[in-house]
């Protein structure tokens, strides 16, 4: 069974809420890594396909009976292109080329699916996390607010000499 992509809903449970329905924010490789909290919009890593640990029998590596705090190293997997902040409660919006879209939007694409815009690399273009990969998609342009220039005529350049004006006589001098 296949795990649900980025921008698709997963059930997993949010320990500041207590709610099960989240959104995939992050994927490594066909894991999912990091989700939101539909609800209360915390995000955490995804704990669900993780069994709880075994209670381990014997001692407890403390005189007094409470379990030693385990050091947690942490690594972090997930790019920071990716880790995007989005609100799930929000539907995705359907993708147009026509529109614009802004960082942490859910767009939703015929041929790619579900996926999260991280951002804009350039005018025109806005880069957006799917399932299969990062996409850099089209979109609406930003209207520019400048005037077309006005072209000046007999405007003495400074890096050229001003042209030679024509004399009004025969040109003998005399």
């Amino acid at each position: 069974m296949s795990t649900p992509g980025v921008g698709e809903d997963i059930e997993d449970i949010c320990t500041r809420c207590g709610d099960t329905w989240h959104v995939v924010m992050a994927k490594v490789g066909d894991r999912v890594a990091k989700v939101v909290c539909k609800l209360c919009g915390g995000q955490h890593n995804y704990r669900g396909d993780q069994s709880p640990p075994a209670a381990a029998g014997g001692g407890s590596g403390s005189s007094w009976g409470r379990p030693r705090k385990r050091r947690i190293t942490r690594s972090n997997p997930i790019t920071p292109a990716s880790a995007v902040v989005f609100d799930p409660k929000k539907p995705p919006r359907a993708y147009s080329p026509r529109e614009g879209y802004l960082p942490g939007e859910r767009v939703t694409h015929a041929t790619f699916g579900t996926g999260v815009v991280s951002g804009a690399p350039g005018p025109g273009k806005v880069e957006v996390h799917f399932p299969s990969g990062t996409r850099t998609l089209a979109c609406a342009k930003a209207v520019s607010t400048l005037e077309r220039p006005v072209a000046a005529l007999d405007v003495a350049l400074p890096d050229h000499p001003p042209a030679p004006k024509p004399s009004s006589g025969n040109g003998t001098g005399a």
